[in-house]
């Protein structure tokens, strides 16, 4: 009888004594394969948020290749809640919540793209920086969190991340239950003439494109004595111009006619007049076409979007038909210039019509914004009505057109609600206005500011 007695005890004592600890969302993510986890302070008004680092194949397609970790962010604030999974398309320096995030009330995570800081394979095989493998790795990432997320999946970004999410949803169109891209263009050759067109004919009126154009051509004609300025400029941000100050200047200078529109309010009452000082004309130039993506960090740090743009994305081309007698230093500027250098550039335009094709006839729960004073949006996509999607473009709207600046925003949001089966709430929410410009301006001079990018 008291053998029996103690046997029980001993059985009630060893049950006590291995009773699990409760399982964290820590604990969660520690447990996913190839994560390394490191906790953060959260954003206001979620409860947990962690910095991780994600094993992700070089190839997806053949694993030997090898491995190379990217950085992402995670936001927490429910698991039962909506997981936004979201990318500017280029690095990611910091954790901080998306307009379409506090929209859903959702959970966030925030990826850095392939091939940029903090994502970056050694040694970097530029062959593997396709739209086809960047897919793989936000369909990796996908399938690491749905073990812990099973709720709705939202993927979104604007510019090249508003791209990006496209070519993920293409390779993988049930990863995400809807895409809302920002301001994303789609281009079918590495000199897209629509955004000559758009420039030169299209957006503003004559009299407002003249006047641009007769700014930069003061500009040209100063330019021996802006370049004490530009001199000054590379000390306060602490760079350095390899490919010479006053070529800089120049690619600043053909750059600003899209800049302007780009993330500008039309407005050429402020573009200065011909009796304005030198540091007026170099101040305004700098503010809508920074010189710090002429620097040497930033041509490095934008050598993988110009490898994507002059194999599979194709890009936009400089308009100096205007300007080219008052060219000194720049002989025939090209973007092809900041590609990296030694690495064959062979473009095929079959990548973006393929994905053309599909999303105008698979592309289903996609919404897609623009801006009508945007260049971007020359290359917009263009809808054809068979499939459940929705295209708005914003009158007057520029490169950081967002959903609660349109005029259609109710239309936005009732999408939203069908699609997810969600009610959204608008009134009382707090919608942080960062956008890419100020994440790569971070990256490059640790402040915040503009990005014609």
């Amino acid at each position: 009888m008291f053998k029996k007695l103690g046997y029980i005890f001993f059985v009630v004592f060893i049950l006590v004594s291995c009773k699990h600890e409760p399982v964290t969302l820590l604990s969660q993510l520690e447990d996913l394969p190839g994560v390394t986890v490191t906790e953060i302070t959260p954003p206001e008004g979620y409860l947990q948020a962690f910095e991780i680092q994600v094993t992700q194949f070089i190839d997806h397609q053949y694993p030997a290749q090898g491995t190379f970790t990217q950085r992402i962010f995670l936001s927490h604030i429910d698991e039962t809640r909506p997981m936004v999974l979201e990318t500017s398309g280029y690095g990611v320096s910091r954790n901080y919540i998306r307009e379409l995030t506090t929209l859903l009330d959702a959970n966030q995570i925030r990826v850095t793209h392939r091939f940029f800081p903090n994502a970056k394979p050694d040694p970097l095989n530029w062959q593997y920086l396709t739209i086809r493998q960047s897919a793989g790795d936000f369909h990796h990432i996908v399938d690491l969190f749905k073990r812990i997320y099973k709720g709705k999946w939202v993927n979104t970004g604007g510019s090249k991340g508003g791209m990006t999410v496209l070519f993920h949803r293409r390779f993988f169109p049930n990863d995400v239950d809807v895409t809302v891209a920002y301001v994303a263009p789609l281009m079918f050759d590495t000199e897209d003439l629509r955004f000559e067109r758009f420039l030169l004919e299209e957006v503003g009126d004559e009299t407002c494109r003249n006047k641009i154009k007769e700014f930069q051509e003061m500009l040209l004609t100063n330019a021996q004595a802006l370049l004490p300025f530009v001199s000054s400029y590379a000390r306060d941000n602490g760079l350095t111009f390899s490919i010479g100050e006053d070529a800089a200047l120049e690619y600043s200078i053909i750059e600003y006619f899209f800049a302007f529109w780009q993330y500008g309010d039309g407005d050429c009452s402020k573009i200065p007049e011909p009796d304005a000082s030198l540091d007026e004309m170099f101040s305004h130039l700098v503010e809508r076409s920074p010189l710090t993506y002429y620097s040497d960090s930033g041509i490095e740090y934008f050598e993988p979007l110009f490898y994507q743009a002059y194999t599979e994305l194709g890009y936009c081309t400089y308009v100096t038909e205007p300007l080219k007698d008052l060219l000194v230093v720049l002989n025939d500027p090209t973007y092809r210039t900041f590609a990296p250098r030694d690495v064959e550039l062979n473009f095929n335009p079959e990548v973006m019509q393929d994905v053309n094709n599909w999303l105008q006839n698979e592309g289903n729960n996609i919404i897609y914004i623009y801006g009508a004073i945007d260049p971007w949006t020359a290359a917009a996509v263009e809808l054809t009505g068979y499939m459940n999607a929705l295209k708005i473009v914003q009158p007057g709207g520029n490169h950081n057109v967002r959903i609660m600046g349109l005029d259609e925003q109710d239309t936005v949001i009732q999408t939203l609600e069908q699609w997810l089966n969600l009610d959204i709430q608008t009134t009382g929410r707090t919608f942080t206005p960062i956008d890419i410009r100020s994440e790569i301006e971070h990256q490059l001079t640790g402040k915040s500011g503009n990005n014609n990018k």
